[in-house]
């Protein structure tokens, strides 16, 4: 069966909370086990968003152009971060293959690790400061090197894993502790374990030394002298750990990791920690995004409505349908809210209007009774527009 027949077929059956759950445990997991071991081509991982922007914003027509309710990468976003959970696929093919490196890194007791050390990194050099060679497989994975860097800290053993001047080991770079003497350096690739092993730490340099590169010098032995009589132990291998923490590599933690900055107003997590259902959750989602398909949006969107009339179905102001106006402006609105006494203040900001509004309720269902309203009023208006039903707010 074609994908795009089955999606055609899923379309016709299920709202969007249902065409979103499909997308989260369906389309989104059908590559996970590719993605835990290859590197999946762009093309193949862009047939596949493709199909999951199909499946949750476009009818069953498999030409449809028209354009999504939301973007998708605000769309791939963790709930917790103001999104819907859809994986972003590209970050997690590349977050589930990163824990060859971890296993590499720590040199794990693992026959394929002993074999890539025995057969490329025999010489004392490291994985990423050496031409990349292997099979596809490994290649694709020593691209990761960069990123793996950049979230792992090494504590230092024997010093073979882990680079002197560039990388990050206990808890600092000597590239930039040392930058002026780094400019100095014969190998500015040489690993910790390599630059030990000079009884005269001045081999490691070209000479002379600025005034300023020698006086970093003076320093450095101390620092060396430390570490080899606290630190290097040479039966003790190098150990990388993580800034979630631990030593433990998790590809879960580093893809919510990456959104650790994004800090969504405080009603989208009311929404996700709420009891209703997932149906009313993605439309009140839907809400506070400003996508839902008021007669605004379909005038942004230059989709024609009959007579041109792009005012509000509910109220007779003939103002501009948008989502703000419909909800919180609109008289029959309004009366709903009296009703249920929930107060807004549209004289401060949209979201501390609901954090005020929760406050002044007092109830700890308040976003339940705003997001059930909110869904009365929504089949209120399209009951009008479409069945000429009478709006009421009384059952």
């Amino acid at each position: 069966m074609h994908l795009d027949a089955l999606l055609s077929g899923v379309y016709e059956m299920s709202w969007m909370e249902g065409r979103l759950q499909l997308v989260n445990s369906v389309l989104s997991s059908l590559p996970t086990y590719a993605m835990c071991t290859l590197q999946v081509p762009a093309a193949v991982l862009e047939y596949i968003d493709t199909a999951r922007r199909h499946c949750l914003w476009r009818n069953s027509d498999s030409n449809a152009k028209f354009k999504p309710l939301v973007a998708w990468n605000k769309c791939t976003r963790p709930k917790k971060k103001g999104g819907l959970g859809v994986i972003n696929l590209r970050s997690q093919n590349s977050y589930l293959r990163m824990k060859f490196l971890d296993k590499l890194y720590n040199r794990k007791q693992i026959p394929w690790v002993n074999l890539v050390w025995n057969t490329y990194y025999s010489d004392g050099k490291t994985p990423h400061a050496s031409k990349f060679m292997g099979s596809f497989w490994w290649r694709d994975a020593l691209k990761l090197c960069d990123l793996f860097r950049g979230i792992s800290n090494c504590k230092v053993g024997d010093g073979k894993t882990v680079l002197f001047w560039h990388d990050l080991w206990n808890d600092n770079i000597r590239r930039n502790k040392f930058p002026r003497l780094f400019t100095f350096a014969k190998n500015q690739s040489i690993s910790v374990a390599s630059f030990l092993t000079q009884e005269n730490l001045t081999d490691n340099f070209h000479l002379p030394l600025t005034e300023q590169a020698n006086t970093e010098l003076q320093q450095l032995p101390d620092e060396v002298q430390q570490i080899r009589e606290s630190v290097i132990e040479p039966e003790e291998k190098d150990s990388w750990s993580y800034i979630w923490g631990n030593s433990t590599y998790s590809s879960t933690k580093l893809y919510h990791y990456t959104f650790k900055n994004v800090n969504p107003p405080k009603p989208f997590l009311w929404i996700l920690e709420s009891r209703c259902s997932n149906k009313l959750k993605v439309f009140a989602w839907l809400l506070l995004m400003d996508r839902l398909n008021t007669r605004n949006i379909l005038k942004r969107k230059n989709f024609k409505v009959q007579g041109d009339n792009y005012s509000c179905a509910l109220c007779q102001l003939q103002r501009e349908e948008t989502a703000f106006h419909l909800f919180f402006n609109c008289p029959f609105s309004q009366d709903c809210w009296r009703h249920l006494n929930i107060q807004w203040n549209h004289q401060i900001d949209f979201f501390a209007t609901f954090q005020q509004a929760r406050d002044l309720h007092g109830s700890p269902f308040f976003m339940e009774v705003f997001i059930i309203a909110a869904w009365q009023i929504w089949k209120q208006r399209n009951n009008f527009i479409f069945d000429r039903g009478r709006p009421s707010f009384i059952g």
